[in-house]
């Protein structure tokens, strides 16, 4: 499976441009600390108590079963055969409040397996590259150490990053089965958040969901239609005049080849979301180059020109998405 992992920080254009990201990079699961909204009633989405954290299937491999959402600050989801924890442990906790959950998480992963953890603990560990380690991170540590996971954090990439401030907070762990072919890696493409997007790879695509995702089978290129051709083929196989269902498909199945080309599409075809165009392409090409000019500034005066650089492209950027989503909308009605 392909995974996202990222904070969004509560922010609705982050979300709106997930669903971008997650198709572009054919993601399966996103694990999201700080989503703007978790839709009501929808079953690929699953949150914990208090909404702040959630897992969201985009591929084909679907929600196995609920483990825990009943608990605030994580949520735990079986998903092709693997057990998935998404995290958010706000600053704001206290240490007491941090290590309960902690322990009611991993009471609720004790005995399965394989395991993967993953979100925005806010704790620092020289392990995963913080200059150093506070409680928080020993906490972590020494909790997830009943589990018998590795972390997965490679080099020193820091994945929160705001007006001049950089840290890793965004952390991962594993069963150490999975670990061998995960490809953990800090994305740098723009995403409207003061996080970065944490991309990785783990276990194996469900066979069966592929399969199950061709739908081009029985699709013509209806634009070489012959109606004359097709009324006669319809004739010369159709020589039962009582006929089942199964025979009836077969014969209009047979009658369709003859008059049209079938469509050939991939196999799995993920499609863009209905509102991106070519010119929100531009402006997130737009809004990466100004953080990035920002992000390099060294002296003051650059810093504050290209800060608010910055924040014009950011604005843009989100000014256009709403114009886009409303001229769907219109466009819909």
């Amino acid at each position: 499976m392909e995974i996202i992992q990222i904070n969004l920080n509560h922010c609705d254009t982050a979300q709106q441009l997930l669903r971008q990201s997650t198709t572009e990079a054919k993601c399966d699961v996103a694990i999201i600390a700080e989503p703007y909204r978790v839709p009501l009633g929808n079953n690929n989405w699953v949150a914990d108590s208090t909404r702040t954290t959630a897992i969201h299937v985009t591929g084909r491999c679907p929600i196995q079963e609920v483990v825990a959402s009943t608990y605030e600050g994580f949520v735990i989801a079986k998903i092709n055969g693997i057990f998935v924890c998404s995290c958010y442990a706000p600053p704001r906790w206290t240490a007491e409040k941090f290590d309960r959950m902690l322990e009611e998480l991993t009471d609720n992963l004790v005995g399965r397996g394989p395991v993967l953890i993953g979100g925005d603990f806010n704790a620092w560990a020289v392990e995963w590259g913080s200059r150093l380690t506070n409680a928080r991170g020993y906490s972590l540590l020494e909790a997830l150490a009943k589990l018998e996971v590795q972390l997965c954090n490679a080099g020193t990439v820091s994945t929160f990053r705001k007006d001049g401030r950089e840290s890793i907070i965004d952390i991962t762990f594993c069963s150490p089965s999975m670990t061998r072919s995960m490809n953990w890696r800090v994305s740098e493409e723009y995403t409207h958040s003061d996080h970065q997007a944490v991309c990785y790879s783990v276990g194996q695509r469900n066979p069966t969901a592929i399969q199950g995702s061709r739908t081009c089978e029985r699709k013509w290129k209806t634009k070489a239609f012959n109606k004359d051709l097709f009324v006669e083929a319809l004739r010369a196989n159709s020589d039962t005049p009582d006929m089942d269902v199964v025979e009836l498909t077969r014969v209009i199945t047979r009658a369709c080849d003859t008059t049209m080309p079938r469509k050939r599409e991939p196999r799995y075809r993920r499609r863009p979301t209905h509102w991106w165009n070519e010119t929100l392409g531009t402006l997130r090409a737009a809004c990466l180059r100004a953080r990035r000019r920002y992000q390099r500034a060294r002296i003051l005066p650059d810093r504050e020109e290209r800060k608010l650089a910055f924040q014009e492209a950011r604005a843009a950027f989100k000014k256009e998405i709403i114009v886009s989503k409303s001229n769907c909308h219109k466009e819909l009605c």
